[in-house]
């Protein structure tokens, strides 16, 4: 096996990968969990060791180690690839011919601007004084690759130019301007926190202005206070989290995660010891947030000021984190005071404070009549914010637990608690059943991405000289037929489709033989489909007592039966 691709899957375990991520069990030969895809009690998704697959049967995700590191990790292929390659002892070496990969073109003019930035802070000791004054350590500049972003309209762009990148690629990773002058840089004057995603490429920054000490700006290039970088092919603000990469690791071993807002509190807090904390960066916090970290924990603990303004604040990170099924803690601080004072300040009060976080429910049951004497100003700050919290929660028990408790700090009997309760969960049942439709509509299918991959193989293998399928065209030829017999499916997605299907095959010596188990494995996913349309006109026709349709459906359903059939024994 020449390919780096095969190397990789040679040294690696699914099994073990997986299990790095979810709590396995043996099921016969496979293993078993609850799938880290979609929310479930019971498990439905499986692995198999001999094939190195998963699939799960409830929200239809399935493949390799690769697309499940894709999936769980939220990388895109390169990204899982790298990470599976470190893990693994590959080294990655890149055997296309021709341009470099557009993705892999920003990546790397990100990560030569972090380069830059890291290599010019020393020669500005106001920024260097900026950092040390925030209470940060040359090791922790260092860890987090600060850098500093010279008040020049063209240095890092300039900088770029030399070393071979194109203006096209600068503006697409967000890195210049463009103007009716030219270009000039986005980043002007700053202190510069690269972000990553979790695999620890850098796929943006955000820049924060500096500030001499009689409050004007370090030149005059921008006002705001944070720059960051706008979306990018590689950067979406909702599925990046400063620190990520960085803390992942002990989010894992420690079974929970710190959320916090900046920058500052997030690296003073690893800084301070708290290294499973993460940041939204200025940014809202959003589902696919959760979701990132969900895949390692589904502990979170929040850090905001014990008065209302931090509880309105905080308001919708602790709703949307138990709308899925996360337990939500509480680190309280001291008023006015923000991670980074504390952390700064005292790093074992910050450590103190997470460490005796409290459950949320717990402690807004303790704070709101504190900060509310009024029983009718308490009883509707309750029911604004405890209420819909206890709706959310996915336990009848724990719900009957706060119920009573609400009902004890009211001074009222349980059956009014019960009633407002249940109308909030109706009404937030209503709103996620919708999400999820809306979801399936927009999700691909697995037989949408078997297809697109089918696609990829052909058009990689066509624009060869020599390719290595004997009679492509008749390879074409099914892949049209079993088209023909599909719902529609879009399977031009440009070249990203052709550049996956090299990555994952080049230099394989079962090119072939992966093709048609591609193809055997769309037409039965077609049949699939067919059979599970058939038995719902079939309930239809039932229902309705039309015997005849019925008769004619129930023929076509066994048929189809008979068919998956033949074709899943002859795959075994």
């Amino acid at each position: 096996m020449t390919s780096v691709i095969e190397d990789i899957k040679s040294r690696l375990n699914i099994v073990d990968v997986a299990g790095g991520y979810l709590k396995l069990e043996k099921a016969g030969g496979n293993f078993k969990a609850c799938c880290p895809f979609h929310n479930e009690r019971t498990p439905s998704f499986f692995i198999s060791p001999s094939r190195q697959t998963y699939h799960c049967f409830g929200c239809n995700k399935g493949g390799d180690v690769i697309s499940f590191v894709e999936e769980i990790e939220g990388l895109d292929f390169q990204g899982a690839l790298k990470l599976l390659a470190d893990r693994a002892g590959v080294t990655l070496t890149r055997e296309r011919a021709g341009a470099k990969d557009e993705r892999d073109a920003i990546f790397s003019a990100l990560e030569l601007t972090t380069k830059f930035y890291e290599a010019v802070l020393p020669k500005f000791p106001e920024a260097v004084s900026y950092l040390t004054g925030r209470g940060l350590t040359e090791e922790t500049v260092k860890s987090f690759r600060v850098g500093f972003a010279p008040d020049e309209w063209r240095s890092i762009g300039d900088f770029l130019s030399k070393k071979g990148v194109s203006e096209n690629v600068m503006e697409k990773a967000g890195l210049i301007v463009r103007s009716p002058k030219g270009f000039y840089d986005r980043f002007r004057g700053r202190v510069m926190f690269p972000i990553t995603d979790s695999s620890g490429r850098v796929i943006a920054f955000s820049g924060r202005i500096l500030k001499e000490e009689a409050g004007k700006t370090l030149g005059a290039s921008a006002s705001a206070k944070y720059v960051n970088s706008p979306e990018t092919e590689v950067f979406h603000k909702s599925r990046a989290l400063f620190g990520f990469s960085q803390a992942r690791d002990t989010i894992r071993s420690e079974d929970s995660c710190v959320l916090v807002e900046g920058q500052m509190d997030l690296i003073l807090s690893h800084q301070a010891g708290v290294k499973n904390a993460v940041a939204s960066s200025g940014t809202a916090l959003t589902s696919e947030h959760l979701e990132m970290i969900k895949r390692f924990t589904k502990n979170i603990v929040l850090a905001f000021d014990a008065d209302d303004a931090g509880i309105s604040a905080a308001h919708r990170a602790v709703e949307l984190s138990l709308s899925q099924d996360m337990s939500v803690r509480i680190a309280r601080l001291p008023k006015g005071m923000d991670p980074a004072d504390v952390a700064r300040k005292d790093p074992s009060q910050w450590v103190s404070a997470v460490k005796n976080a409290k459950q949320v429910i717990d402690l807004y049951l303790e704070l709101l009549p504190s900060l509310h004497k009024e029983k009718s100003e308490l009883r509707a700050k309750v029911t604004e914010v405890i209420v819909p919290f206890v709706a959310l929660l996915k336990s009848p028990i724990d719900q009957g637990h706060y119920v009573g408790e609400i009902a004890k700090v009211l001074g009222i009997k349980e059956d009014p608690v019960w009633d407002e309760v249940k109308k909030r969960k109706n009404a937030e049942q209503t709103r996620t059943y919708a999400e999820k439709i809306e979801y399936k509509v927009t999700q691909p299918s697995r037989l949408v991405r078997i297809a697109r991959t089918i696609e990829g193989v052909l058009r990689w293998q066509e624009g060869l000289k020599e390719n290595a399928i004997n009679n492509i065209g008749d390879y074409r030829a099914r892949f049209a037929k079993l088209l023909e017999g599909s719902p529609p499916i879009d399977v031009v997605l440009g070249d990203a489709i052709i550049f996956e299907a090299e990555a994952r095959l080049h230099g394989s010596e079962r090119i072939e033989e992966e093709l048609n188990d591609l193809l055997r494995t769309m037409n039965e996913e077609i049949l699939q489909e067919k059979f599970t349309a058939k038995m719902a006109e079939l309930k239809e026709a039932e229902n309705k007592g039309d015997v005849p349709l019925a008769e004619k459906l129930l023929t076509e359903c066994q048929s189809i039966s008979k068919e998956l059939h033949t074709l899943t024994k002859n795959i075994s």
